[in-house]
């Protein structure tokens, strides 16, 4: 298994127990916590995997997943429930959740998607920036990223100069100043 390190967030002793021996079974250091308080704490130290509750008591598996997505690299998330409604699943997409498992399930049914996920995976910021933008020199980088988001902001809003300036946050001016520059 690529999970060497999870975090298991449910209010549900029970519950909790019965994830984490499934998941020790692969040979992972399984972690378990009742309240998204001391899932922040554990996220905080590095996992590989979070599986969360949706409904937490009066908290919720949302801000789990929020929290895991903030992280560097941000773990994969699962979230589990028996209780999910639509507007659930809606904050849990924004929130980046990987996958979604009803319960009750099997532990066929768990590792089955826990498998399916891939690890998160550190990376050097310097090779990866090298290999988008060579040897540029950083003014020449700005230049490009600048002309890239007028170019977005001017097709969105169809050529309107004074709506792309309002998109970028910019003064109208401004943009003119950048257009005129022939920085774009």
């Amino acid at each position: 298994m690529a999970f060497t390190r999870i975090l298991v967030v449910d209010d549900e002793p029970l519950v909790r127990t019965t994830i984490r021996r499934i998941l020790e079974r692969t040979g992972a250091t399984v972690i378990e916590v009742a309240t998204v308080a001391e899932a922040l704490t554990i996220l905080h130290s590095g996992v590989d995997l979070v599986i969360t509750d949706v409904k937490l008591g009066e908290e919720s598996g949302v801000d789990v997943a929020r929290a895991a997505a903030s992280q560097h690299p941000a773990p994969p998330v699962i979230a589990v429930s028996g209780f999910a409604e639509a507007s659930d699943g809606l904050a849990l997409g924004k929130a980046g959740v990987a996958a979604f498992v009803a319960k009750p399930f099997s532990a066929e049914d768990l590792l089955e998607v826990v498998e399916g996920l891939q690890a998160p995976r550190h990376f050097e910021l310097d090779a990866v920036v090298r290999r988008v933008v060579g040897d540029w020199a950083m003014p020449d980088v700005l230049d490009a990223v600048r002309r890239a988001m007028v170019f977005e902001a001017l097709a969105r809003t169809h050529g309107n100069k004074a709506q792309a300036a309002q998109l970028l946050g910019i003064s109208r001016q401004n943009l003119q100043n950048i257009l005129s520059r022939g920085q774009v």
